[in-house]
Formats: structure tokens, sequence, C-alpha cells
């Protein structure tokens, strides 16, 4: 069997997995029931692309484990990163609401193991389940609010700026705990985070230097560590234009 192949055991629980999705949480039990009978589980390594922009949606994609990255490809070929995605997050789903093609790639950024249910299956539920149409309102509401904040970032502020916003809402997003700080628990180059907040690779160095010189982050290679959250708080508004 392929690496890349539909895995089927019965060790993999479809209903308690779908159980950890928001999308799938106020379901009736036997709705839960078909849907799980309809996904599909999947393993990738890091740096594999799952679609491309500007292709046809005929997926919906549900992260069990690992982290995945949805970036936009510009006519330079410079990328800008839209979003990023942990364990439980869904992605992938605005091409299949409006059948247009994808308007981002998705690349996973640590090994995954990714869930799929296909176009039909979920018009299907769209229609059949208004518990599921009405929580996927509100996760698009969420998804614009968090757009909206971006924007602003990139508009009203300088590099630092964005960067400590950006640092900011990865921590909160993929963060955990640690006796010096918040670790970002992905692998994050300073050309990453040039894609994050619409930089070049220079002018995020220079952001960063000043960062660690005031002891708001650590930085081991591509572990970053956000030692004083309140400071790049500070910083970003200092930073606003």
């Amino acid at each position: 069997m392929s690496f890349y192949s539909k895995i089927s055991h019965p060790q993999y629980d479809a209903v308690a997995f779908l159980k950890t999705v928001s999308l799938f949480t106020n379901l009736q039990k036997d709705d839960l029931a078909d849907i799980a009978k309809r996904v599909t589980r999947h393993p990738y390594p890091s740096g594999v692309t799952l679609f491309h922009q500007d292709t046809p949606g005929t997926l919906l994609y549900m992260l069990e484990e690992g982290r995945v990255r949805v970036f936009g490809v510009g006519i330079t070929g410079q990328e800008h990163t839209l979003n990023t995605f942990g364990p439980g997050e869904i992605f992938g789903e605005l091409s299949i609401l409006d059948g247009k093609p994808r308007s981002a790639s998705a690349m996973t950024m640590t090994p995954s193991v990714i869930w799929m249910l296909s176009k039909t299956d979920f018009d299907y539920f769209l229609e059949k389940c208004f518990a599921f149409s009405k929580t996927l309102m509100i996760l698009l509401a969420e998804r614009i609010r968090t757009t909206a904040s971006h924007v602003e970032a990139i508009i009203f502020q300088d590099v630092q700026g964005r960067l400590a916003y950006e640092l900011l809402h990865l921590s909160e997003k993929h963060g955990n705990r640690t006796p010096e700080g918040i670790l970002i628990e992905i692998p994050l180059t300073q050309n990453d985070l040039a894609a994050m907040v619409g930089a070049t690779r220079e002018s995020v160095n220079k952001a960063f230097v000043y960062l660690r010189g005031q002891n708001l982050v650590q930085v081991d290679g591509t572990q970053i560590t956000v030692l004083d959250s309140e400071g790049l708080s500070a910083v970003m508004f200092q930073r606003g234009r």
C-alpha cells in the first residue's frame, strides 16, 4: 500500500476523531455516525502539498495531528501565508462551498494525519443537517474576523509590529507553555515568517534582532519561544501607524 493510500484499520475511530472537530460537535449521534462512514484518513510527511492554488476543490480537510500552512502565491512567485492550522481544525472549505477553484495552496509544516470528506458528502450534510450548517456559518464568521485583524495588522503596522502580532497569534494558536515561556510548536524559519508578515527576510531579521534584544522572544534554530507576551503586545501597539 502506498504511503498516501487511504488507511482502513479498526484502531482508527472516526467518530471519536470527529468529536474533537468543532464543526461536528453539535451533531446528533446518527448524523455523526453517518459522516464517520464517509471520511478517509491519510498520513503525510512534512513538506507535502495537499492542494494547489487555482485547482478545483473536491475535499474538506480535517487535521488530527500536525500543522498545515495555507498560502497564496503572487505572479512574481512570492508566497504569503494566509493561515496555519493545527489539530481539530478544518480547512479547504471555501472552494467546496462556492464551487470555484482553490484560492490558495496548502502544505504540511510537520508530519501530519489528515481526514477528508468529499464535496458530494459535504453538500449532502449541508442540506440535511441544520446543526452542521449553523456551526459552519459560525466558523466562517470567526475566520472573517481573524482575517480582518490580520489585514489590519499588515496595513497599520511596520515590520516590527507585524512580526510581534504574528508571534502573538502563533503562540496563542500553536503555543505550549514551558518554564521559559510559550513555545510555538511549529518549526519557523525567517523565510516562513517573512511570508506571514508580508516582508523581506532581511527586514524580518532586523525586527527579530530588536525583539530578542528586548528579551521578548528566544530563538533556537527554527524553534521560537515567546518570553513576554505583554511586551510583544506593547510593541504591536507602539509600532502602529
